[in-house]
């Protein structure tokens, strides 16, 4: 259910939305500075969303008492943000922040969603924790997960792990988009244990979606020899300023058993790094908005 509302004057003037998930005041400037990068276009409309958890033994009438933190995360935000993009701002409150969130984005009609991870989720069951594992499975949005990507930081080497697919297709459009303009160069990786019998083929990868007009070039190759797939990815990006790679696309049912490679990277790296899904619906995403 809805708090508080504020929808801009011309909020429905943007072709592509973003919802930005506002956690709290700590983590919105983080937010903010990659969404400008994110979005970057005069016709971009940004909707902050900030989710008032209400607790099980507290009627959901009072949930208002709870919104004080919330207001603080978007006025903070809308300070840098309110200048350059449509902005509009929802508090809802809930009992759980996942399904909460994801109904917001379904009433936003979000073509993008954006939030903070703080690392290591709080409980074993989880891959990225309890928020964000049912929301990068059920989104009906791309999602774009942000760790340790705060202040002015500037990625000039960027690092995108790949095995093939739309997750690492999109990882490196989100790439492109953060990396340095003039001084940025990104490396596309994947590892080679010497265990399969069909190797992937990362420059032919790179390569047709280069000439299909999906990705904007240079972007460089690397094949990794290694034993272990974390750990040469961990090896190799200890060398670059940001890492980012594709979630795993099997449901949260198959994960029960082991954690998939790319949440383990995710939780190990000490680097900045970017966690994406795609939805499905990925264009010429740079050709958009650059």
């Amino acid at each position: 259910q809805v708090l508080h509302k504020q929808t801009a004057p011309d909020a429905d003037s943007g072709k592509y939305g973003i919802t930005v998930a506002v956690g709290n005041p700590a983590n919105a400037l983080e937010l903010v500075q990659n969404t400008y990068k994110l979005c970057g276009a005069k016709e971009a409309r940004v909707d902050l969303l900030h989710m008032v958890t209400v607790p099980d033994q507290v009627p959901l009438s009072d949930a208002a008492e709870y919104m004080q933190e919330g207001k603080e995360s978007i006025m903070e935000t809308m300070l840098y943000l309110g200048p350059l993009f449509p902005i509009s701002s929802h508090l809802r409150y809930c009992r759980s922040v996942a399904r909460g969130i994801l109904s917001g984005v379904r009433d936003n009609r979000a073509d993008m969603l954006i939030m903070g991870w703080h690392g290591r989720p709080k409980a074993r069951a989880f891959n990225l924790g309890s928020t964000i594992d049912p929301i990068i499975e059920r989104a009906p949005c791309n999602v774009v997960v942000l760790k340790g990507c705060g202040g002015n930081q500037v990625f000039k080497r960027v690092l995108v792990p790949l095995a093939g697919g739309l997750n690492g297709l999109f990882a490196l459009e989100i790439a492109k988009i953060l990396t340095h303009p003039e001084e940025g160069e990104i490396t596309a990786v994947t590892v080679d244990t010497g265990r399969r019998r069909k190797k992937f083929d990362i420059e032919a990868f790179v390569d047709a979606n280069i000439q299909s007009g999906k990705l904007e070039g240079p972007i460089k190759t690397k094949t990794i020899q290694a034993d272990d797939i974390v750990e040469g990815i961990l090896t190799e990006a200890a060398d670059y300023d940001l890492v980012v790679m594709g979630c795993t696309r099997e449901p949260l049912v198959s994960q029960i058993v082991h954690t998939p490679i790319p949440e383990t990277i995710a939780q190990r790296c000490d680097k900045p790094l970017v966690m994406v899904k795609a939805s499905g619906r990925i264009r010429s995403w740079i050709k958009r908005w650059v």
